[in-house]
């Protein structure tokens, strides 16, 4: 049906553009006419009138059959146009869909991707991957971040998160705050004009189409969930033997030193090998840590700790610079989760009973989260910023991580 829509479409115009073609040579020919026979014509009220036989007989009878023609063309185009009526505004909702998509392809496009656009993309691919799979972004943490004003400025390299299941933790209003107002204290940029970006709100929504049509599905989305905590304890696992290597290369400059070299660059080799020792010994108790970790921790590292524990977005423990991981659910944009406080808003004992109304509306609020002012918990308010975890996690996933979040 869209297809006979098109088609009809396509003949309507191109009969409008033969019709006006047709009255633009006819008035050009009258022109041209006046033009070249300027002899007067009678007019019509001096000029002798038809004879009743000729007014009445040929000339009413070609009337009548014009009349009779345009009646049978509108009879038919009417029901017609009638019919292909719904499947034209499909095809035109279609249509709208795939072009939001086209241009918030662009928006999102770095310079190794097919759609991008120097003036007009924004280079999303280049922090969160051309697949949308995740990546990384350069960030400075300030000293004010670090807590300290005498704290030196630190490059890190910040943890972006996968966009391509994005719709999984969050529905569409969240995701346009998200893109609009940011993140603020992390390289996630306010795109739209009302958080003070350069993006206007029918950009805003284009982004969110492309988003749409690059979902992965559910059974991957799921998969990719739990997969997670393993490739977080390798990860680990491997910021040793990055920090060994570190190690390795400090100690040999320091032995590389020759004998008349000057205090500053001995004092300078002896501290990057004090660093990389610090970084080596950190390396191995966080990977012993994530080893030896529950179920319930693994799988709040992976899908709780980028909200709820400061600095784990960019900490790296082979980094000597980076500070040291806070105490994991400490807060960081979302609130605290440590001393207590998860109880005080969903009570009930054994903390860890599955039964218990707390426990209950605590993987309530996990799994399906609240919309924006709406009441959670014991006066809870949602800030509708709090994902939904649900659609990619298991019941069990997420029990564990209730369990775990309770006895924090």
């Amino acid at each position: 049906m869209p297809i006979l829509a098109i088609t009809l479409r396509t003949g309507l115009i191109t009969l409008n553009i033969l019709a006006i073609a047709a009255i633009a040579g006819i008035v050009a020919f009258r022109i041209l006419s006046v033009r070249r026979q300027p002899v007067e014509k009678t007019p019509q009220n001096l000029a002798t009138p038809l004879e009743d036989d000729v007014m009445e007989g040929r000339k009413l009878e070609r009337s009548l059959r014009w009349a009779f023609t345009f009646s049978l063309i509108l009879a038919a185009g009417l029901p017609l146009y009638w019919l292909v009526e719904p499947s034209r505004q499909d095809a035109a909702v279609v249509g709208f869909d795939e072009r939001a998509v086209e241009r918030g392809a662009v928006l999102f496009a770095n310079e190794t991707m097919p759609a991008y656009e120097g003036a007009k993309s924004l280079l999303c691919a280049n922090c969160h991957g051309a697949d949308a799979g995740g990546g990384a972004a350069p960030f400075v943490v300030t000293p004010a971040a670090q807590g300290s004003t005498t704290a030196r400025p630190i490059k890190v390299s910040w943890k972006a998160p996968a966009i391509n299941n994005v719709f999984y933790r969050f529905d569409d209003s969240q995701v346009h705050n998200i893109l609009v107002y940011g993140r603020p204290g992390s390289p996630m940029p306010a795109w739209g004009v009302a958080g003070g970006g350069p993006k206007n709100d029918q950009a805003i929504s284009d982004l969110i189409a492309y988003l749409h049509s690059i979902q992965i599905s559910p059974d991957k989305a799921k998969a990719t969930a739990t997969a997670a905590p393993s490739k977080y304890k390798a990860e680990q696992a491997g910021s040793v033997k990055i920090a060994e290597s570190n190690l390795a290369t400090a100690t040999a400059a320091l032995a590389a030193l020759p004998a008349d070299a000057t205090p500053e660059a001995r004092t300078a080799a002896e501290s990057a090998v004090s660093g990389a020792e610090f970084a080596l010994s950190r390396s191995k108790a966080r990977s012993t840590e994530m080893k030896n970790a529950s179920e319930g921790q693994l799988l709040f590292e992976t899908n709780c700790a980028r909200c709820h524990t400061k600095t784990w977005s960019y900490f790296d423990p082979s980094n000597p610079l980076i500070p040291d991981l806070p105490p994991a659910g400490s807060g960081a944009l979302g609130p605290s989760l440590r001393g207590g406080s998860v109880l005080l808003q969903f009570p009930g004992t054994p903390i860890d009973d599955s039964t218990t109304p707390g426990f209950q509306k605590q993987y309530e609020w996990i799994s399906v989260g609240a919309a924006v002012n709406k009441p959670y918990g014991v006066r809870g308010i949602s800030s509708g910023q709090m994902p939904h975890m649900g659609l990619f996690l298991t019941k069990a996933q997420i029990e564990s991580i209730v369990r775990y979040e309770r006895g924090l």
